[in-house]
């Protein structure tokens, strides 16, 4: 189908004077389409602008113009790979060179669901982030799940995705601040919190640079403290593992990960020297996964991988390239590279906190079967920062709220839900099949 240029991306796109008689060509299989980035191509197997015919007649004779290609899958589709001239791909996009005859193709794949039965059971958890505050929206977000998990007949548990206590950092396990940022605002809630460190956690004199593992320590020991108010605080390592139900036949594991020391300022601390740990961290996630038996797995953290929010993608968090050794590990590349080899298509849902705000977002090549979802709202707000940057299911800045997940066999349904002075509401569900 050859149709005309697109007059916003005819005035965007400088190119190749002396070439003649180019074509851009894009194509697609079923199951999505792909548009480009200036405007132009939108594109699906049968349909749309597709071909571009005589693309250097627009042009002054400069070249080195790129294009950028975004693929977007249907429902129950993924985008397996690209083909043909994408001189750099990265996740759904591909970036394209306009120089000469070129084909683009956007190989898309059936989500395959998985065929082994999963035990008729159900487990029911929140997922909150970045709460620590013991503001007001905290307390009115405690309120809110604890009424929802009553009306469904009962929560099994929350887990924590870090930024647990923020500003006043506990010095030891008796500090008041487990009182005022914990147990006070969920004293109303009677089931447990599975919690895992963010980088507000891992500070003593500067808030945020995460360059103070030992406030993390702290943490880890308030799960061992004696008499405290309850027993809902759940940490017992940095990094560890629990199964739900507890019992013989599982239908989750559950895996709590530390990406605070991976992407962090460096520690002086000798237990927490980069390459040691994520090589230990590592080892102990492989170990685990090999020997989960449960056909869900799920693993957590404060860090994401990929987000639309403030901070964005792992490898480039906050703007920064990875130019040295010091960017490579606060802009998150040692994280992301440690990330595609010990998590990526090994578990079924990554849950993380960070950025301020709720997405659930679709899988992405590099990590195969595995999808994302963000739950950063339990006390604070940001605004989204790049809504294109990954294929989302679902996203919303600017509101405090949480995240429910209920699996029932091989299905999973995530409730979105915000809170404000109002009450809260039912925002989004998105359901989900375990896939292969």
């Amino acid at each position: 189908m050859k149709l005309g240029f697109h007059s916003k991306l005819a005035s965007a796109f400088i190119f190749v004077g002396m070439l003649s008689g180019c074509n851009f060509e894009v194509e697609t299989t079923t199951g999505g389409k792909v548009v480009s980035d200036p405007s132009g191509i939108d594109c699906r197997t049968t349909t749309g602008t597709c071909v571009i015919e005589n693309y250097e007649k627009l042009g002054d004779g400069q070249d080195k113009v790129i294009v950028t290609l975004k693929a977007i899958p249907d429902d129950g589709y993924t985008l397996s790979h690209w083909e043909g001239d994408c001189f750099k791909t990265r996740r759904h996009e591909c970036k394209v060179h306009m120089n000469g005859e070129l084909f683009v193709k956007a190989v898309f794949a059936p989500e395959q669901a998985a065929t082994t039965p999963a035990p008729n059971k159900t487990v029911r958890f929140i997922a909150i982030g970045d709460m620590g505050e013991g503001n007001y929206r905290q307390f009115q977000v405690a309120e809110a799940f604890r009424k929802e998990c009553d009306q469904r007949g009962g929560c099994d548990f929350a887990i924590g995705l870090g930024d647990n206590i923020y500003d006043d950092q506990p010095g030891d396990e008796y500090s008041s601040a487990f009182d005022l940022k914990f147990e006070t605002p969920y004293r109303n809630v009677n089931f447990p919190f599975y919690m895992s460190l963010g980088n507000h956690d891992n500070d003593i004199l500067i808030d945020g640079t995460g360059g103070s593992n030992i406030g993390g320590d702290i943490q880890v020991d308030y799960h061992y403290r004696e008499n405290r108010p309850s027993e809902n605080w759940k940490m017992p390592a940095r990094f560890y593992h629990f199964k739900a139900p507890s019992d013989s036949a599982p239908l989750v594991d559950f895996f709590a990960l530390d990406s605070n020391p991976m992407n962090s300022a460096p520690d002086i601390n000798p237990d927490y020297e980069i390459n040691q740990y994520k090589k230990m961290h590592g080892e102990w996630l492989d170990q685990s996964l090999t020997s989960s038996k449960a056909p869900w797995k799920i693993a957590y953290t404060h860090h994401p991988y990929i987000s639309n929010g403030d901070h964005g993608n792992a490898g480039n968090y906050d703007g920064l390239l990875p130019l040295g050794p010091l960017t490579a590990r606060i802009g998150g590349e040692i994280y992301r590279k440690w990330f595609e080899q010990h998590v990526c298509n090994k578990v079924d849902i990554f849950f993380a906190g960070h950025d301020h705000d709720m997405q659930i977002l679709h899988s992405v090549p590099e990590c195969g079967k595995t999808f994302f979802v963000i739950s950063g709202a339990a006390a604070k707000t940001r605004e989204l920062k790049d809504e294109e940057r990954n294929v989302a299911y679902y996203q919303l800045g600017k509101a405090t709220g949480f995240i429910l997940a209920e699996i029932k066999g091989n299905n999973i349904d995530l409730r979105v839900y915000t809170v404000d002075d109002n009450g809260y509401q039912l925002d989004h569900v998105q359901s989900f099949i375990r896939r292969q």
